[in-house]
């Protein structure tokens, strides 16, 4: 009845699975680090950076001072109560 062509039937495309972090996750990495004359320990949550770049003293301006020694670091949300759990941190510092 209609005019030109026939119409194709079109198979329904499979779906795409994509493996790895979801990309609307930002990357969470929490450093414990204490001053290297002191017992008190400190918790930042960096935000979007990488390991290398905080672990890092060649930068201008470092993220955590020569001054302080790096006592734990990990990659996740879940390490922020683990540390403030085992290290009887009351406060939490984040940087974006």
């Amino acid at each position: 009845m209609g005019r030109g062509r026939p119409s194709k039937k079109i198979a329904p495309k499979a779906p795409i699975v994509r493996t790895g972090r979801p990309v609307s996750e930002k990357i969470v990495t929490c450093v414990v680090y204490k001053k290297s004359t002191g017992k008190k320990h400190y918790l930042n949550t960096y935000v979007n950076f990488e390991v290398d770049a905080i672990i890092t003293n060649r930068k201008h301006t470092p993220l955590i001072s020569d001054g302080y020694d790096i006592v734990d670091l990990g990659i996740g949300k879940s390490f922020i109560k683990k540390y403030m759990k085992q290290y009887k941190i009351l406060t939490v510092t984040t940087q974006d």
